[in-house]
C-alpha cells in the first residue's frame, strides 16, 4: 500500500515509502538447486537513488559462499506512476545453476540490510539474473556458464592479471572497472596493476596490487598562432612519445616480479590499454622481460574510435563523414598517403626512443595503426551501430564488446548542495508543468577551455525558465569560470562530479565528444549535442550523428545560436531519445564484461 502517495516530491526528498507489499505465490524453479527466502519487499525513491529497494532476508541458509541470486519482477517501473505497481519479488539463494527469470526492463539498486550486499545494474527484456558476493558492491547480469564455449577457468587455474593504462581519466576508469569485476565477482585473486599516481587510489579499490608507473605529462598549452593540427601533434609526442621509455622499465619490471612471485606453469594474461605504450617497444625487438620467451597472451584494450590508415575509411582527426563512394575512397587513399609527412615527426620521435631500448626494428608505421594492432585481440567497448561498417574484417582480431555497463556510485559520493533541486525535478511526472528539462553539460577532464562549449550553453539556456543547466568543470578545485553576478540562475556548477551520478537526471548531455564521455551518455539512454574536432572528437562527432544519436555542431567553438538550435533540436525531436535508448539496449545485451572474460578464457585454452 502506498504511504506517501499525496506528495511524491516530499517522498523523494525523505526517502518516504512509495510501496510496500509482500512477495507471494512464487516456488522453486526444479531445473535450479536453490533455496528461496522470501521476505517483504519496499520500493522507494531517494534524494540520491532513482529507484530503490530494501529487501530484509529471515534467514540465511550456510554454506552458500554468500552467492545470491536475485530477480525482481516488475509490470512497471515508471516513476511517473504513484504509487509503484510493483508486483512482486524474490530472493533466491542459488547453489548452482541459473533460474531461467524474464525480468523486465528497469534500473534497480538494491541493498539486503542482513549481509550488506548492494548492486546497481541494468537489466535487460532478455533472460538474465543477477550474481552478488558479500565483498563487493557490484555485480553484472550474467550467465554462470562461459559464453566463450570453454570451460569455465576453476579459481587454482585463473591466470594472473596484468592491467596497464595511460595516465589519463578517459583510459583508466574503464579497465578498472573491468579488473573490479573480474576480481570481486569473477575470483580472479592475483591482480596487479600499472598506471599513474593520481589513480592509487582507485586502483586499490578494486582489489589489484597498485603499480606506479612514474612517468607523468603536461598536455602542451597551445601556441598562439598554432593551428589545431600542430597542437595535436605537440600533445602526442609530449604524452604517447615520451611515455615510451618508462612505461618499458615499468611493465619490465612488473613481468619480471610477477613470474618470481607465480612460477610457471601458473599463466599470466596482459590487459594492455591501446596507448599505454609499454608494450609498443617488444613489437619493435625490445629485450624480453628475464623469465620470459614470449610475451604474455595480450588484450589490447582500446578506449576510442577504430583508427586505421586503410583506404576504406576516412583519415583520422578531420571529422570527415563516412560516405564511401569510390571518389571518397580514392580522395581517403590520397590523403592517408599524404598523412604520413605530416605524422614524420611523432614517427622519428617513436623510433628515437625506441632504439634507446634496443629496437631490433626501426619505428616506421603509423602510430595509431600500431595501437590498434598491438597483442593478440583488439578489444572495443562499443557495438556495430556506432562504428563504421566493416571495421571488424578479422573478427578474431577485432572485437566490439559493447560499452562498458554504469558503474555503482561511490557510497561516500559527497553530493553538491543543489542535489536535492535536481532529483526532485527528476521524480516529478513529465506531464507535471513545474518539472524542468535537464542541460548537463562538461568541456571533458583533460581540453578544459570553457569558452569553447560550456560558457556558449550558459548563455543559450540563459533566459529559459523550463530548464536547468547542470555544468562540471571536470577538475577538483576548479573555480567556477563566470563571475557570480553573470552566472544564470538556472545554473547549477560543480567541479568534478560522475558523470553517472548526473545523466539519469538528464534530457540533453553537450560534450565536446571525448569517447569516454560520449560512452557515458549511450549507456545511460541520454542523447546529445556534440562540438569537438581536436584529436578523436570529430570522428566521435560523426559517428554518434550517423548512429541518430546526436546533433553534431561541426565545429569545436560554436556560436550561442548554433547551441541553442543544437539543444532545441534533441528536446524537440523524439527520435534523438528513442534512438539512444536502443543502442543502450543493444550494448547492455551485448554484455561487455561476459565478453572480455571469454576472451580470456580464449586466449588462455589456445596456449
Amino acid at each position: 500500500m502506498p504511504v506517501c502517495a499525496s506528495n511524491r516530491a516530499v517522498c523523494a526528498q525523505r526517502g518516504h515509502l512509495l510501496c510496500r507489499c509482500n512477495a507471494v505465490g512464487y516456488t522453486a524453479d526444479p531445473r535450479a538447486s536453490s533455496v528461496h527466502v522470501t521476505t517483504q519487499f519496499e520500493a522507494f525513491v531517494s534524494a540520491t537513488d532513482r529507484v530503490g529497494c530494501k529487501i530484509a532476508t529471515s534467514s540465511n541458509p550456510e554454506g552458500l559462499s554468500w552467492r545470491l541470486s536475485l530477480v525482481a519482477f516488475f509490470r512497471s517501473l515508471l516513476l511517473e506512476v504513484d504509487p509503484l505497481p510493483v508486483q512482486g519479488v524474490y530472493l533466491g539463494i542459488c547453489r548452482d545453476n541459473p533460474m531461467d527469470i524474464n525480468p523486465l526492463c528497469c534500473r534497480l539498486r538494491v541493498q539486503s540490510t542482513s549481509s550488506h550486499l548492494a548492486i546497481h545494474s541494468l537489466l535487460s527484456t532478455q533472460t538474465r539474473y543477477i550474481l552478488l558476493d558479500q565483498t563487493t558492491n557490484m555485480g553484472d547480469a550474467r550467465d554462470l556458464t562461459s559464453p566463450s564455449g570453454h570451460p569455465p577457468l576453476t579459481s587454482p587455474e585463473k591466470p594472473v592479471l596484468l592491467f596497464m593504462t595511460l595516465n589519463a581519466s578517459g583510459h583508466t576508469a574503464g579497465a578498472a572497472q573491468i579488473a573490479k569485476h573480474l576480481h570481486f565477482n569473477r575470483g580472479y585473486k592475483d591482480i596487479y596493476f600499472i598506471t599513474g599516481p593520481r589513480f592509487q587510489t582507485l586502483i586499490e579499490s578494486t582489489g589489484a596490487k597498485y603499480i606506479k608507473n612514474p612517468f607523468e605529462y603536461d598536455v602542451p598549452k597551445v601556441q598562439e598562432g598554432s593551428t589545431e593540427g600542430e597542437a595535436f601533434f605537440e600533445g602526442m609526442k609530449a604524452v604517447f612519445g615520451e611515455s615510451i621509455v618508462p612505461s618499458y622499465h615499468v611493465l619490465r619490471k612488473t613481468l619480471e616480479d610477477i613470474r618470481v612471485a607465480h612460477p610457471e606453469p601458473r599463466k599470466i594474461l596482459f590487459v594492455h590499454e591501446a596507448l599505454s605504450q609499454g608494450l609498443l617497444p617488444y613489437q619493435y625487438g625490445c629485450p624480453l622481460p628475464k623469465g620470459y620467451t614470449s610475451l604474455p597472451k595480450t588484450i589490447n584494450w582500446h578506449t576510442s574510435i577504430y583508427t586505421s590508415s586503410d583506404p576504406d575509411f576516412p583519415p583520422f582527426g578531420l571529422g570527415l563523414k563516412y560516405d564511401p563512394t569510390p571518389e571518397n575512397k580514392a580522395v581517403w587513399k590520397t590523403m592517408h598517403a599524404g598523412g604520413k609527412t605530416m605524422w614524420k615527426p611523432l614517427i622519428e620521435h617513436y623510433d628515437q626512443k625506441l632504439q634507446e631500448l634496443g629496437s631490433t626494428k626501426r619505428f616506421t608505421d603509423l602510430p595509431l595503426d600500431v595501437a590498434m594492432t598491438g597483442g593478440d585481440v583488439t578489444v572495443m567497448a562499443t557495438t556495430a551501430s556506432l562504428e563504421y561498417p566493416n571495421v571488424t574484417k578479422d573478427p578474431k582480431k577485432f572485437r566490439l564488446v559493447g560499452g562498458l555497463p554504469v558503474r555503482a556510485l561511490d557510497k561516500n559520493l559527497v553530493y553538491p548542495p543543489w542535489w536535492e533541486e535536481l532529483t526532485l525535478n527528476s521524480a516529478l511526472s513529465d506531464s507535471d508543468p513545474a518539472k524542468k528539462k535537464v542541460v548537463f553539460v562538461t568541456q571533458g577532464t583533460i581540453h578544459r577551455a570553457y569558452h569553447e562549449l560550456m560558457i556558449p550553453v550558459i548563455q543559450a539556456m540563459a533566459d529559459r525558465e523550463d530548464v536547468l543547466v547542470v555544468a562540471t568543470l571536470g577538475e577538483k578545485g576548479e573555480p567556477n569560470p563566470l563571475p557570480e553576478e553573470e552566472t544564470p540562475r538556472n545554473v547549477r556548477m560543480v567541479d568534478y562530479f560522475p558523470y553517472e551520478a548526473i545523466l539519469p537526471h538528464t534530457d540533453v548531455f553537450v560534450s565536446n565528444a571525448g569517447y569516454g564521455g560520449f560512452m557515458h551518455g549511450i549507456m545511460n539512454g541520454v542523447p546529445m549535442v556534440l562540438a569537438g574536432l581536436i584529436a578523436d572528437k570529430g570522428d566521435v562527432c560523426q559517428r554518434a550523428a550517423r548512429a541518430g544519436v546526436a546533433v553534431d555542431l561541426g565545429v569545436s567553438n560554436p556560436s550561442v545560436e548554433q547551441v541553442k538550435e543544437g539543444i532545441d533540436t534533441v528536446l524537440g525531436d523524439e527520435k534523438y531519445r528513442q534512438r539512444v535508448k536502443e543502442i543502450e539496449e543493444e550494448n547492455v545485451k551485448a554484455d561487455s564484461l561476459g565478453q572480455i572474460e571469454s576472451i580470456i578464457e580464449e586466449l588462455l585454452s589456445h596456449e
